[in-house]
């Protein structure tokens, strides 16, 4: 059910979000295609139990890694908001040992517990590094709300992988599949229902208020060719 109503939300964030990359603000465009394959890497990981026999190693490892991607792509795309450089060799590496980290422990050794831990430091860094990276280039005399949101759910993300990933590195939940029950899986699930969406929403935010500084500067601008005697 959990993993049904993130495919839902995440699908009509990806929506709203391919529309506004019609505005050719940096950012829209990635943050968009991050949506999309996080609704493919959850798809994956909800299909298991559904299916009779399960899925292949190779997919459900395709759908660790892309767990791993998509918070990439959020990363990529705040720093392209904010019209900074992207580190594509870092983070082109940092994507492939995460990559090989989640296969041995498919492949060479399986361990579940390991596997959780791996996703959960993975994308608790990333959604630091989009909290770090919105707090530190918000721009000053603009609307703050967009921004403090956006940092509010990259931060309790974060928070919550770093929990998570030092429970399953210390092997204190007992469970064997994220569709277990289990303490540690309830809070993970609950708190990832709003955060993981809230970062679409954060983005959504900042680009609407982006759009609106736009539109404010042009019609100052227009006000001020309007004024200007020397204008035919």
């Amino acid at each position: 059910m959990w993993l049904t109503s993130v495919i839902i939300i995440c699908l009509l964030m990806m929506g709203m979000l391919f529309s506004l990359s019609r505005s050719g603000i940096p950012g829209v465009a990635t943050t968009a295609c991050g949506a999309a394959v996080t609704c493919v890497a959850v798809a994956l990981t909800a299909a298991p139990p559904l299916l009779a026999g399960g899925l292949p190693v190779p997919v459900r490892l395709l759908g660790g890694v892309l767990l791993g991607v998509d918070m990439a792509l959020y990363f990529v795309a705040v720093r392209q908001f904010f019209g900074l450089g992207v580190p594509k060799a870092a983070l082109a590496v940092l994507l492939l040992l995460y990559a090989l980290a989640l296969a041995a422990f498919w492949y060479v050794s399986t361990d579940f517990s390991m596997r959780t831990a791996i996703v959960s430091t993975m994308r608790g860094l990333m959604a630091g590094l989009i909290a770090v990276t919105v707090l530190r280039h918000r721009p000053a005399g603009q609307a703050a709300y967009p921004y403090v949101f956006t940092v509010a759910m990259a931060g309790a993300l974060a928070l919550m992988h770093a929990w998570r990933a030092v429970v399953y590195f210390l092997r204190l939940d007992g469970i064997g599949a994220l569709w277990q029950s289990s303490t540690v899986n309830t809070i993970y699930l609950s708190i990832g229902l709003v955060t993981l969406p809230g970062i679409m929403l954060g983005m959504i935010l900042m680009i609407h208020d982006r759009m609106l500084e736009q539109r404010v500067s042009k019609a100052v601008a227009d006000s001020r060719g309007r004024q200007d005697p020397r204008r035919p």
